[in-house]
């Protein structure tokens, strides 16, 4: 989890995918190999939809869940307002759907990492060292697991 939360200049970097999104260009991010999802939930003060743009890092299609990362644990709004609205609107590529989600434990967590970085090494790096956070090698990132939070994203049956 990331300590501080980011200066003016990040902030802004962070939200262009959403912004990107907002008008009608989702699905950009695989050119730089990525994967987003699109978060809107209820804010959980003023009820308001509020919308956020997370990693996805992984998909397991078997048990079609998405695996995603909180960058500030459990202070990130969005995880917030998921703990008092638990069913949230969801969006990766055009597939749309509603989710609940799910907190892995440590463990789960610093293996999920793991198997990231092996997939997408120079973007793991580049987005670690973007928010302060730097590892040497696969245990390194491993142990940093156990202070991050990633989620479980299932799609609602129906």
């Amino acid at each position: 989890m990331l300590d501080k939360r980011p200066n003016a200049l990040l902030k802004f970097f962070f939200k262009i995918p959403l912004f990107m999104h907002k008008i009608g260009l989702g699905g950009w991010e695989k050119i730089i190999g990525s994967e987003w999802m699109l978060i809107s939930t209820i804010g959980r003060k003023t009820g308001k939809r509020r919308e956020a743009m997370v990693d996805v890092m992984d998909y397991d299609q078997a048990a079609d869940t998405y695996y995603i990362e909180a960058a500030y644990g459990s202070r990130a709004d969005w995880l917030k307002n998921i703990k008092v609205n638990p069913v949230f609107d969801a969006k990766v590529g055009r597939r749309r759907f509603k989710a609940q989600a799910r907190e892995l434990n440590a463990a789960d967590t610093g293996e999920m990492l793991v198997r990231f970085f092996r997939r997408k090494p120079a973007y793991t790096r580049s987005v670690m060292t973007m928010v302060g956070m730097k590892f040497k090698d696969e245990d390194e990132l491993r142990q940093m697991g156990k202070n991050l939070t990633l989620l479980a994203v299932k799609p609602e049956k129906g």
